[in-house]
């Protein structure tokens, strides 16, 4: 498991968070992939949908 730090970023009225590229490479992940998030603990979880 690889960590990354970054940090939330304004996108007009909401919030948003850069995935750093090599963790895009890793999941496979496009622009325009749809992301579902899950909240659990103190945690936030991201993982592409099927």
């Amino acid at each position: 498991m690889v960590k990354f730090k970054t940090k939330l970023s304004k996108l007009g009225n909401s919030v948003g968070v850069f995935i750093p590229k090599p963790l895009r490479d890793s999941l496979d992940l496009e622009i325009g992939d749809d992301i579902e998030m899950e909240e659990k603990g103190d945690s936030i979880i991201l993982r592409k949908s099927k």
